[in-house]
């Protein structure tokens, strides 16, 4: 959207707070990808995740200050433990393979199952095919990027942490259908609201007359 634009500040007033989970296997490329998201910045040499960690980044969506809270979790099964108690705090996920590893494309399903277990029922999700620079590399063409989550009825976008594609671009998306469901709510909230209020004071006028 044209009117999107980050916030420079690193605390700054917020009319949303979104927090986001980056899930995947472990060398998927969820670290570069939240670099490249949060700081423009990209190496080859990151240290695997250890356990869980975040970054903060404040946006502009459609008017409102956004405060996003992206988490970094660990790939490897013996941190799944302490990554899973962040899941039910979680409004959306990112779930991340990699377009030259086909267990890694395998493994999806597993976290797709874990945020069924272990999240909200209103959480939104994107999956996301990292290295897509690395095209001589490929094993996992776009079209079964795209069938898997139609499957799962979520975006599908390929990326490249290391050029920037698309990154920016799938998570707006992700935060856009978050903000669509919170603003749904809201509405809804609002017109049960009235509805009590309009049979409240209807009940008081057949009282009065």
């Amino acid at each position: 959207m044209e009117n999107d634009s980050e916030y420079s500040l690193e605390e700054e007033a917020y009319d949303e707070r979104i927090r986001i989970m980056l899930l995947g296997d472990s060398n998927v490329g969820k670290t570069s990808i939240l670099k490249r998201y949060c700081k423009n910045q990209f190496s080859e040499s990151y240290i695997s995740s250890v356990g869980i960690d975040f970054e903060t980044k404040y946006i502009k969506v459609d008017e409102k200050t956004i405060n996003l809270q992206i988490w970094d979790t660990a790939g490897q099964e013996r941190y799944k433990v302490i990554s899973k108690n962040y899941y039910n705090k979680s409004d959306g996920f990112i779930i991340v393979y990699d377009i030259t590893n086909k267990s890694s494309f395998d493994s999806i399903v597993n976290w797709v199952e874990d945020i069924k277990e272990l999240a909200s029922n209103d959480n939104k999700n994107i999956i996301l095919g990292n290295k897509c620079d690395l095209e001589s590399e490929r094993k996992i063409n776009k079209e079964e990027g795209d069938n898997l989550a139609k499957k799962y009825n979520c975006q599908f976008f390929e990326v490249s942490a290391q050029n920037g594609k698309n990154i920016d671009k799938s998570f707006l998306c992700l935060v856009q259908s978050i903000l669509k469901d919170v603003n749904n709510s809201y509405s809804s909230r609002r017109g049960s609201q009235i509805d009590k209020q309009s049979f409240s004071a209807n009940n008081k006028k057949r009282k009065c007359c």
